[in-house]
């Protein structure tokens, strides 16, 4: 698809107009004057309202298609993007390396986009409509330019300190991938639980110093990589630091037998996730069993099913998440698939082999006795090794027949290796 596409840049001295793609609905709406006034022309069209039925590994990997074949066709010279969900933006961002475009993020107050201007992909202050316009006369730099180890180290710190969970992790891990970044999926595991949350992002020190604030407070921590607008280090201000952020951290618990491996969200001080496992084959079946009332304050939620092939595509357990909320019940879940961002509880997720690949996930059962120890980083449990190896692992139906769903259940990749089509 990428042949079809016009090279940025190509018919630039004949003064041809770059034609620059924007996805609505998108807050990208608002700089279609930009655009003009840089002397762009702006291709506004719409993301089909039809996806199919899945997670958000799913849901971004049909959005990169999609994007990849739309943008070849109407042989466009840039995308300038935007989206409340990363997994929309990172399918845009996807398609753009694909076909080598310049692409452009609309800097947001939010973690993923955040992540995503430390990667280089937004600038901190300029107009980022005339920064694509400018993109494509020039030809560059385009993402794959600017995505490398340091630059996908700075959007891991970036995004964890503004507050990002886990699924930031399987997205950059997917922009990895793409990019042919290789060693991604090792570094998650040494950065992350390092980078703890340090910033509030509605607090009066962001409105004050933003994003460029944040940037300088993390210093040295950050690499100065290349940006769409120079290098990142550029202009950055000299701030006071931020008031303390109380929030999530993120820590690694594995098995020593079995190869599992889970990534907890807990509050700092927590030094275990622990409890009876109350088993459940669908976020459908755990969302019943907290409103009717069967699960236990001590119960600790076991959720299978939900992961890259199970979901399939990687389900965000949303409607749980609100369940457990609304039922003022504080317990904490375990589960193959991603916890929801910006409501309270321990969870414990990203849980690989995922349960719909004979994962330890699968076999285990009401009752067991569970303990993550976030201070040695290792599952702990009163079950001998062999009695899980012996139990049948519980069987998830794979979807039938042809598509995206099906394709996911049998192809996708690890969660942290991004969870797209291997």
């Amino acid at each position: 698809m990428a042949a079809n596409t016009r090279s940025p840049g190509d018919d630039k001295s004949r003064g041809s107009t770059p034609r620059i793609f924007v996805p609505i609905p998108s807050e990208a709406l608002g700089y279609i004057g930009s655009i003009l006034e840089a002397g762009g022309e702006p291709m506004v069209f719409g993301l089909p309202a039809e996806r199919p039925a899945g997670g958000v590994a799913l849901h971004r990997e049909w959005v990169a298609d999609w994007a990849e074949t739309f943008c070849s066709a109407n042989r466009l010279d840039a995308l300038l993007i935007s989206s409340t969900e990363p997994a929309e933006l990172t399918g845009l961002l996807i398609a753009a390396l694909r076909l080598d475009l310049p692409a452009v993020v609309v800097p947001a107050r939010d973690p993923f986009s955040i992540a995503l201007t430390a990667l280089g992909l937004a600038p901190v202050s300029d107009d980022a409509a005339k920064v694509c316009v400018e993109l494509a006369l020039r030809g560059g730099p385009r993402p794959r330019e600017l995505v490398g180890g340091f630059s996908l180290a700075n959007a891991l710190r970036s995004g964890l300190a503004s507050g990002a969970g886990p699924e930031l992790l399987v997205h950059l891990a997917a922009i990895a991938h793409e990019a042919g970044a290789g060693g991604f999926s090792r570094m998650i595991r040494v950065l992350a639980p390092e980078s703890p949350k340090v910033v509030e992002l509605e607090s009066a020190w962001f409105e004050s110093y933003g994003i460029a604030g944040l940037f300088a407070h993390l210093g040295d921590v950050l690499h100065d990589t290349g940006s769409v607008t120079g290098r990142l280090k550029d202009g950055l201000p000299i701030t006071p630091p931020p008031p303390e952020a109380a929030g999530p951290r993120l820590v690694f618990v594995k098995g020593r037998a079995s190869g599992t491996e889970v990534v907890c969200r807990a509050d700092e001080g927590t030094s275990e996730i622990s409890g009876d496992c109350r088993f459940f084959v669908s976020e459908k079946d755990a969302v019943r069993g907290v409103e009717g009332g069967s699960v236990e304050p001590s119960d600790l939620l076991v959720v299978a099913g939900c992961g890259p092939r199970g979901g399939p595509g990687l389900l965000r357990l949303d409607r749980l998440g609100e369940a457990l909320v609304e039922a003022s019940m504080d317990v904490p879940v375990l589960t193959d698939g991603v916890p929801p961002e910006g409501l309270p509880g321990v969870w414990a997720s990203l849980m690989m082999p995922e349960a719909a690949a004979g994962g330890v996930i699968g076999r285990l059962r009401d009752g067991d006795a569970l303990r993550l120890d976030l201070v040695e980083g290792l599952i702990r449990t009163g079950i001998l090794a062999e009695e899980i190896r012996r139990r049948e692992p519980y069987s998830f139906s794979a979807p039938s027949g042809f598509g995206y769903a099906v394709r996911h259940a049998r192809r996708a990749l690890p969660a942290l290796e991004g969870a797209g089509f291997g």
